[in-house]
């Protein structure tokens, strides 16, 4: 590599002794482990088409706010392509780079300086998105943290600053697409919904004219009959009948984002989650929060969080469940907790959050399971954000109605019932 000016030197040598983010929140740290830019891995960086299928250099200074929307069309036998930030220098650094390689089904986002790629980040709550011989839309956020990165609608990664955001001049993509066409804006929020990633609205089952139930009666959850057991793969002939794929069969995608009206969550109301936990699960949450942007940050009112024990000895449902809110820019002092839950790899379940005076309390599979103190009023609430190791078929706002004869509810924390 030629000698480096005092100038670059120094942005070369922070590059390569920078710590990198690769989850949002940002709270993971790895070391950078840089790549050689002449070895065989750097191969993948390369295109046989070298020529931009979009070039644009006259991009505009970058601060934070400012968003870049990249749509067109994924060629029928795409294997890669990359959307490009990128330095007008000597060397054509690259201050982010967002490459979708399909047959691996995954996003690399890295950085390059004097030819000399960094540690690729892949990871992502986010299932891929891309499909070969379909449009796409990948949105660009820049944050004075980090860039943001959304796939069709759907926040997919965070990926902090490696070198200076408001350096980059060049804005190109190369690979197996076509129809490329950029938008530049200054937004207030992120991401930008599309069709495909709109909230659902959540069913109310809040019918003020029936106040109790009787004491006989036991809540059933109908479960598609596939959750219920797992068994050997379907050897039906083509002949025989074929299942309907209904969306109850299918279930809610995932990120699941609910809309609720304003207001929602008072004193004997609970939203009720239904579906099941995947079978090598590690985590997953549900937010109840006020919107449904994923930047600026949402006021959480509740976010609840079981981790799944590792351990391979012990109750299969252990777990440790995190309680906390975000407000006022941060978070709360988190509360945690470890106990067997009635969350099982593989069943399903059916999960209470329910509003009292105080406190969220939850409840899985009428069993109460942990309590939150308020620190933000229920009221706020307008979304459900559900995200995670569990398969979804169904989100509803319902009535904690009274057991009739008896002075309590149907979901009543044992510790606090009334005589």
């Amino acid at each position: 590599m030629d000698a480096l000016d005092g100038t670059t030197m120094e942005l070369h040598n922070s590059f390569l002794q920078v710590e990198s983010t690769t989850h949002f929140p940002l709270d993971c740290i790895s070391d950078i482990e840089v790549v050689d830019g002449n070895e065989l891995k750097a191969s993948f960086y390369e295109y046989a088409d070298a020529v931009p299928k979009y070039f644009n250099d006259q991009i505009g200074k970058l601060s934070e706010g400012i968003s870049f929307t990249v749509t067109g069309n994924l060629s029928v036998n795409c294997e890669r392509f990359s959307i490009n930030l990128v330095y007008n220098n000597d060397s054509r650094d690259v201050a982010l780079h967002i490459n979708p390689r399909l047959p691996q089904n995954y996003i690399v986002r890295n950085t390059k300086v004097q030819d000399i790629w960094g540690n690729e980040e892949v990871s992502s709550a986010l299932p891929f998105l891309l499909s070969r011989g379909e449009e796409f839309s990948i949105q660009v956020l820049v944050t004075e943290a980090c860039y943001m990165i959304s796939v069709n609608g759907q926040h997919f990664a965070a990926y902090t600053h490696r070198i200076p955001y408001r350096d980059v001049r060049i804005l190109e993509v190369k690979g197996d697409v076509s129809n490329v066409e950029m938008k530049r804006t200054l937004v207030l929020k992120y991401p930008e919904r599309l069709p495909q990633s709109e909230a659902n609205n959540i069913e109310l089952h809040i019918d003020d004219g029936i106040n109790e139930i009787d004491a006989s009666v036991e809540e059933t959850v109908k479960i598609p009959h596939e959750w219920c057991i797992i068994s050997a793969p379907n050897t039906q002939s083509d002949s025989s009948p074929k299942r309907n794929n209904s969306s109850n069969d299918l279930g809610l995608t995932l990120p699941y984002y609910g809309a609720l009206p304003p207001n929602s969550l008072v004193d004997g109301r609970c939203l009720k989650i239904e579906g099941r936990v995947r079978l090598l699960p590690h985590s997953f949450y549900i937010n109840l929060q006020q919107g449904q942007d994923i930047w600026p940050h949402p006021v959480i009112a509740f976010h609840l969080n079981p981790r799944f024990s590792k351990a391979s000895s012990g109750a299969i449902g252990k777990a440790v469940v995190c309680r906390n809110a975000w407000l006022n820019g941060a978070w709360a002092q988190e509360e945690r907790s470890e106990f067997d839950t009635n969350f099982r790899p593989g069943r399903s379940f059916c999960l209470a959050i329910v509003c009292t005076k105080t406190s969220f309390e939850v409840y899985v599979n009428r069993q109460f399971m942990t309590d939150f103190k308020y620190k933000v009023s229920p009221e706020v609430v307008d979304t459900v954000y559900i995200q995670g190791d569990v398969k979804l078929w169904n989100v509803t706002l319902e009535k904690n109605q009274m057991i009739k004869g008896k002075n309590m509810r149907v979901y009543q924390n044992p510790w606090f019932f009334s005589e």
